[in-house]
């Protein structure tokens, strides 16, 4: 059925019912009104009794929750606001930890370089030395051959110009003069 047909019966016996007085012409029925009435009022009971209160709980629970975390918000935002200043505090004394770590090295290689380069200075001030020893050595052993061979060849050229033969202390004599006039 169609709620077009439904309408037009209930319309019609309205218009052959007698002309209703008081709540009737508002179109209230008093028995239903009153039945409405304590339906209203038991649903009003029961959603007093019930419902309201663990609702009313619910909500306040949601609501202490909510202030619960927007409290935590605050204090965790507070907290990584200082960790922040003490991650840049503690960065700051890490650079100049480091620097002066750095620094501190750099000078301490100065140092060791200085002290190689003056062991390998005084190194070759001695093996310098050792060499000019060793040359004034070879020196005076080659001045001494050559003088020794310097005699020899006065001593036969001697003996050739003389044709003879002096003795050993003349011998030797003869070398000594000679060899002071060759300085």
């Amino acid at each position: 059925m169609n709620i077009i047909e439904f309408i037009i019966p209930i319309a019609h016996a309205q218009e052959t019912a007698a002309t209703p007085t008081g709540v009737a012409v508002l179109g209230l029925n008093v028995k239903f009104f009153i039945a409405q009435l304590i339906n209203f009022g038991v649903l009003l009971l029961i959603f007093w009794k019930w419902i309201l209160p663990s609702v009313t709980k619910t909500m306040q629970a949601r609501t202490e929750r909510i202030q619960k975390s927007l409290t935590d918000a605050d204090r965790i935002e507070k907290e990584k606001k200082e960790f922040e200043t003490w991650r840049q505090t503690e960065m700051g004394k890490a650079r100049n930890e480091a620097s002066s770590i750095v620094t501190s090295a750099q000078t301490e290689a100065g140092k060791a370089k200085q002290a190689i380069l003056d062991q390998t200075k005084h190194d070759q001030q001695k093996l310098i030395d050792q060499a000019k020893s060793q040359i004034e050595s070879e020196k005076n052993r080659s001045i001494s051959e050559a003088k020794s061979e310097l005699a020899d060849m006065v001593t036969n050229a001697t003996e050739k110009i003389l044709r003879k033969k002096l003795d050993a202390h003349a011998d030797q004599q003869l070398i000594k003069d000679s060899l002071a006039n060759v300085k």
